[in-house]
């Protein structure tokens, strides 16, 4: 990866950078709290790089979990990693085995994201720059969390605060994926769904629920838009 790569996707994913920030220092903080040493959220942060995640440990160390369960629940709740790796092959073919496995291991929410927003609308956008945000988020990642646990081993933060910085986050992500109005009513209609799923059902699930649902309804949208372009085309065509 040339210098070029990395200005380039520095520039992208700065703004995940400074958003990990505050969110590793209160993750690090909170597993300081369940009793992981700096050492070993490095190395956590390190292998797992994911945010959700690690939260997730530090509240079942702090319950009494067993392993089993914790590896269990953390396999579950990351396995929509899975869905985002194949998401983006498409735009990786012809790379080594080698870069595969590093850019699976460092793409997360906040990197898919930004990237599959790139690969599309960007015609410069390419593989080698889509792996440097990766790598630059998750050095964020790694630095915040290790920089949370010194902290927390000496004073007490509240971290109430987290809540509002993932908040201001997503938000700053969905505002730059909106590129045409099947993209603004798609996450207009996720909103109002997850809302709504979350004051029946109580429970996170509703979020995926609203994101299918909402999902689907965009790919429809955008199979008919598609649609109708072309009929306008061949019309417009004839006419002529």
């Amino acid at each position: 990866m040339s210098r070029k790569d990395w200005l380039a996707g520095f520039k992208k994913i700065v703004y995940v950078m400074l958003s990990y920030i505050p969110l590793g220092l209160a993750c690090g903080i909170a597993l300081d709290k369940a009793g992981f040493s700096p050492f070993s959220v490095m190395i956590m942060s390190l292998l797992v790089f994911a945010g959700a995640g690690q939260f997730m440990i530090a509240q079942l160390v702090s319950v009494g979990s067993s392993p089993i369960s914790i590896i269990v629940t953390i396999f579950f709740v990351n396995s929509r990693h899975l869905l985002m790796s194949s998401g983006l092959i498409q735009y990786l073919k012809g790379k080594s085995i080698g870069f595969y496995l590093l850019f699976a291991q460092t793409i997360v929410d906040e990197t898919f994201g930004t990237n599959i927003t790139q690969f599309t609308t960007n015609p410069d956008w390419t593989p080698s720059k889509a792996l440097t945000t990766n790598l630059l988020a998750h050095f964020s990642w790694i630095i915040s969390s290790f920089c949370g646990t010194l902290i927390g081993q000496n004073i007490n933060i509240s971290l109430t605060v987290v809540n509002y910085v993932l908040v201001a986050m997503f938000i700053a992500m969905l505002v730059e994926q909106v590129v045409s109005k099947v993209h603004l009513i798609v996450a207009i209609i996720s909103g109002i769904l997850a809302i709504i799923f979350k004051m029946l059902l109580q429970n996170n699930i509703s979020l995926v629920i609203a994101a299918v649902i909402a999902s689907t309804i965009g790919f429809i949208l955008s199979n008919k838009t598609q649609t109708d372009q072309k009929h306008n085309s061949l019309r417009g065509e004839h006419d002529n």
